[in-house]
């Protein structure tokens, strides 16, 4: 993470230290001209955060019990948040490996989920 991602997560979350950091290979409409910016995701204490940092900045919280039928689709390659609604991205793009350790906290019984 680079210095503004990093003050951008200490705003949203405190000083407490992130369990998991990942870069997704997602890319989101964050205010750059010529390219999208990638979006994060953070495990911290009991928390999930996403979030992306360029012209515009976006940070979404949420607790980890909200998210606990959330799975891997292997055809996309995506990690799908569920059941969290109201979450702006909620389909995230990852290889294997970063959707195993993202589910590992997330909810342990969902690693043998897939669509």
């Amino acid at each position: 993470m680079n210095e503004l991602e990093l003050q951008l997560l200490r705003e949203t979350v405190g000083d407490d230290e992130p369990t998991l950091c990942l870069q997704s290979q997602a890319k989101i409409d964050a205010g750059r001209w010529w390219r999208k910016t990638p979006l994060w995701i953070c495990v911290v204490g009991e928390q999930l955060v996403l979030l992306a940092v360029a012209r515009r900045r976006y940070a979404e919280k949420i607790d980890i019990a909200e998210c606990p039928d959330s799975y891997y689709n292997p055809a996309t390659g995506e990690l799908v948040i569920e059941p969290y609604e109201k979450l702006r991205y909620k389909r995230i793009k990852l290889s294997p490996r970063q959707a195993i350790q993202v589910l590992k906290i997330l909810n342990p019984r969902s690693l043998g989920k897939t669509l």
